[in-house]
């Protein structure tokens, strides 16, 4: 006779979820103005190195623009209207005129110069991102997908991309790092979410955000130790998306030396931000990630 002993399974890491505020976020509320700035997405290349002391959002890089606009499109930041296919620097270069003179053709820059000889500022190209060229049929049909963006920018205008004064934020990286692995889970998530709330004759409200905002703590290993709900939406299942996102992305490795805590802690504010399209509350119009540090 044989004695057989099951190996008990090794015990399983326990990551804390602490709901510190059981009122939903109010309404219109997720851009109010404080001490901390939203991270945004932002094109490899900056327009300039110029810093906007208005400026309310970090980045990349440093960027100051005359009219902050963002891409009407839903989705993984991509700017395509005024970087591609030399839009950006057509609308950048000085206005030039043509004069043939029998076979030879002459191009003249029109500088104005006041009687006096051209400066270096007349000569530098004149940037207004409000004069975007329209993207039509053309442009898609070579490779130029429409502009699109999932960060919260509600109050900002939408035009064919995404413009805005930003400061650079240098642990820009490892916060892209982390929206990267969260969007493989949390949209996913939300759309099962959605589903069985309308299975179960329920309905989302179309007239306002549903915010969900989280402090995730890591350890200095970039590993997930808590999540904590600090403001939920109104509806149980939009939170628990949140959590299960954060779960199912960690960890986030090789976190910068700069944003660990004095208790060898790491603390990122993220909010989760869904709407319902008017027409139909079984759509969703737009999915959101939105992360505030301090400057």
């Amino acid at each position: 006779m044989s004695l057989r002993f099951a190996k008990s399974p090794p015990p399983q890491k326990k990551i804390e979820v602490t709901i510190l505020d059981k009122s939903p976020v109010p309404k219109n509320t997720a851009q109010e103005s404080a001490p901390i700035k939203q991270i945004v997405q932002q094109p490899d290349q900056a327009l300039n190195n110029e810093i906007n002391p208005n400026s309310k959002y970090l980045s990349a890089h440093n960027q100051s623009v005359v009219h902050e606009t963002r891409a009407k499109a839903i989705g993984a930041f991509r700017n395509t209207a005024g970087t591609g296919e030399n839009h950006l620097r057509a609308r950048a270069m000085p206005k030039v005129a043509s004069h043939s003179h029998g076979s030879k053709t002459k191009t003249r820059v029109h500088v104005q110069t006041h009687g006096t000889l051209p400066t270096l500022a007349d000569l530098s190209p004149k940037f207004d991102p409000s004069q975007s060229p329209q993207m039509d049929d053309t442009d898609i049909g070579n490779g130029q997908a429409p502009s699109q963006t999932d960060d919260f920018l509600k109050d900002t205008p939408p035009s064919l991309e995404t413009l805005l004064n930003t400061k650079q934020f240098i642990y820009y990286t490892y916060y892209q790092r982390i929206r990267a692995r969260i969007r493989q889970y949390w949209a996913p998530c939300i759309r099962k979410k959605v589903e069985k709330i309308f299975a179960e004759g329920r309905s989302l409200a179309s007239d306002q955000d549903h915010i969900t905002r989280v402090i995730i703590v890591l350890d200095r290993n970039g590993n997930l130790i808590k999540v904590e709900v600090v403001g939920i939406s109104g509806v149980k299942e939009l939170d628990d998306a949140a959590v299960e996102a954060f779960r199912a992305a960690a960890p986030f490795p090789h976190p910068p030396k700069g944003i660990v805590g004095p208790d060898g802690y790491i603390r990122i504010n993220w909010s989760f931000i869904l709407q319902a399209d008017n027409t139909d509350p079984t759509l969703l119009k737009g999915l959101y990630a939105k992360s505030d540090q301090d400057d």
